[in-house]
């Protein structure tokens, strides 16, 4: 048992969208864990933001906190929340989905593992922990990143990882208070739902040039983003014209006009593939609003 372990306070928020609380994994799995975390004595508490408080009735419980929004941008919910957990006193701070699946077995020892790893480490030596995630058998996080391109990685080695150019979703990301003084607002509230993962580790690694991958395989449901309509992804597309704005906006012209013509190119492709012509018209309508 280690002493610095005993001192370990992991603040859990779990975005509820769309759902009610009984039909999130999410917030079942991770309520089942509870007596794993006490075993390792790591003390957790949760917070709950219902995003749309129309799908679900409250839930109640001890050291569980239910907030609701309408619909608010998820950089000013994670802020928030990171926020209070910090304020009560809490070490870490999780963020997850709702549909992330954290039954996987050793979930809570690669967490017990990270956390002995950080003691033992030197100051500062890497900010965030994040869990290796699956969909179905594919590896979608963490990632790579060249310029504005994602790419998925074969295979990533738990422990250190260099953070350059590496990306990774928000859900199942494990902030340390080191994080959030150095960083806060983890999160740029002028994003609100798409691209704030890659806006918030393309800033990490000029904080950090590590993090840590717990041991351990997390499932996670990509299911609703493979099948969108039409306007959801019109919507999706625009919110990524929107963030690759604000996350590459210091870079230079040669980086701009690469973006820009990509950002075009997709538009048209999307427009032929869904036989819409909503994506082009959203990429010329996206110049307006620049200043």
């Amino acid at each position: 048992m280690s002493l610095n372990i005993v001192h370990a306070k992991l603040s859990i928020l779990i975005v509820l969208y769309k759902r009610h609380y009984k039909d999130s994994a999410a917030i079942t799995t991770l309520l089942n864990n509870r007596v794993r975390f006490q075993e390792k004595e790591i003390y957790v508490d949760f917070y709950v933001w219902n995003n749309t408080p129309s799908c679900s009735p409250a839930l109640s419980g001890d050291s569980l906190t239910w907030l609701e929004g309408d619909n608010d941008g998820l950089p000013h919910v994670y802020n928030r929340v990171a926020d209070m957990a910090f304020a009560n006193g809490a070490t870490h701070f999780m963020i997850s989905d709702d549909d992330t699946d954290y039954s996987s077995q050793n979930y809570v020892d690669a967490i017990s593992a990270a956390l002995e790893c950080e003691t033992t480490s030197p100051p500062n030596s890497f900010g965030v922990m994040l869990p290796k995630i699956y969909s179905r058998e594919t590896l979608i996080s963490p990632g790579w990143r060249f310029w504005f391109f994602g790419r998925l990685s074969e295979q990533v080695d738990s422990g250190m990882n260099a953070s350059v150019n590496k990306l990774a979703i928000n859900s199942g990301v494990i902030f340390n208070k080191s994080c959030y003084e150095k960083m806060s607002p983890l999160f740029d509230e002028r994003l609100k739902f798409y691209a704030t993962d890659t806006a918030f580790f393309v800033r990490y690694e000029s904080y950090y040039s590590h993090f840590y991958v717990l041991d351990t395989v997390l499932q996670h449901d990509l299911s609703e983003h493979t099948s969108d309509s039409a306007e959801r992804a019109i919507f999706r597309f625009q919110e990524m014209i929107r963030g690759f704005r604000v996350i590459f906006e210091r870079k230079g012209y040669l980086f701009h006009g690469v973006m820009e013509m990509y950002l075009m190119v997709s538009s048209l492709r999307k427009s032929i593939s869904y036989k819409n012509t909503g994506f082009f018209r959203s990429y010329i309508s996206s110049f307006r609003g620049k200043k």
